[in-house]
């Protein structure tokens, strides 16, 4: 692009000139690549892991072999729109409808993303919340081949974390996000497989459970129970150690819980629900002469017992002293005295009453 120049000569005949190119970015990028055509994209999806054997290679292949055109959830979200990653934090960004057919660097994308993340799927069902993948956000980039390491050392996946975006917002993942301690950044450092993930490439619930049930008696029979407990439980520290925990997040753990149930099978939610029927039953048939359950009357013997025992402390004479010493000076002195002593003494307080109180009144003598 050049300006055009006019320049008036004393014969009143104007001449016209084109001075330099103005330098703008673009020119500038076409300039460093030297006629070379600009890149479209850096690295093509192709999975870069081993896909453990088992259920971690049955999903796999479901998912490899699944058309996202006929993804009913995508079709959805891209009729409506889907808010790009840079975008989450921005609350007046509005989406703007997209074409119903991805674009095929999009699907390879979503496909080998969604391989990597079950090849590295915790399928154990003894865990606290099953489905969660064992490994940082940034390897599974690097399984997908699409991790770009630069001259200064950072690295970047844009393509991964943006498949990623795309899936949390159809449901099929749920995404942690939080402060990453070595970059500084929110990242997802935690990432779950919704049932969603399954049940759209055509798994079944039942199939899913038929599928842990034997990763469990697979585990039982190597003898990997316990290792496996405990690598579940060193992941757990070393989040921790971060700084990552779900006890202040309520919602992600109840959705999370309800995956739980989904995995459990419904034939043992229905022999739990006889099992505290027939028990029930079986209280309401040992009555006693009162006509009374066996377990109220338990709890009526706990109250009478607990009444007795404040009865004949308070019949104590080093218990009565104690009331009066402690009346005779301030509220909260008497407290600290107590709370110190008791700590000294634990469970005195409860199997000898008179000696406790005893030894109360000679520290607070020799106070």
């Amino acid at each position: 692009m050049s300006n055009t120049v006019q320049i008036i000569s004393d014969s009143s005949t104007p001449v016209f000139t084109e001075d330099a190119p103005v330098s703008n970015k673009r020119g500038e990028s076409n300039r460093r690549r030297k006629g070379h055509s600009k890149i479209h994209r850096r690295y093509t999806p192709k999975l870069c892991c081993a896909v453990p054997r088992g259920t971690a290679s049955k999903v796999a292949a479901r998912v490899q072999n699944h058309d996202w055109h006929r993804n009913l959830d995508l079709i959805a979200l891209r009729r409506k729109g889907y808010v790009p990653y840079t975008k989450r934090n921005t609350p007046d960004f509005v989406p703007k409808p997209m074409r119903i057919r991805a674009r095929e660097e999009i699907r390879q994308t979503l496909t080998v993303l969604s391989m990597a993340m079950a090849a590295y799927c915790d399928y154990n069902p003894d865990s606290d919340y099953n489905f969660e993948i064992m490994m940082p956000f940034e390897q599974i980039a690097a399984a997908t081949g699409m991790l770009h390491v630069y001259e200064n050392g950072r690295k970047a996946y844009d393509s991964p974390r943006e498949a990623l975006s795309v899936m949390e917002q159809m449901g099929y993942v749920i995404v942690d996000h939080d402060k990453d301690p070595d970059a500084g950044q929110n990242k997802p450092m935690r990432i779950w497989l919704a049932d969603k993930f399954f049940t759209s490439r055509g798994i079944t619930g039942e199939e899913i459970r038929e599928w842990l049930g034997k990763f469990k008696l697979w585990a039982l029979k190597k003898g990997l129970t316990e290792s496996l407990r405990k690598k579940y439980e060193h992941h757990l520290l070393r989040l921790e150690a971060f700084g990552l925990n779900l006890k202040r997040k309520h919602s992600l753990r109840n959705r999370l819980k309800q995956i739980k149930r989904w995995v459990v099978s419904p034939d043992l939610e229905a022999i739990k629900a006889s099992s505290v029927a027939t028990l029930e039953g079986k209280l309401d048939e040992l009555v006693t002469q009162d006509n009374m359950r066996i377990d109220h009357l338990l709890d009526d013997k706990d109250v009478q017992q607990r009444a007795l025992s404040r009865k004949r402390k308070q019949q104590h004479p080093y218990y009565r002293a104690w009331v009066l010493w402690s009346n005779s000076v301030m509220p909260h002195e008497a407290m600290t005295l107590e709370a110190a002593f008791r700590h000294a003494h634990p469970g005195l307080v409860s199997t000898d009453p008179e000696t406790y109180y005893r030894l109360l009144l000679e520290h607070a003598d020799y106070r």
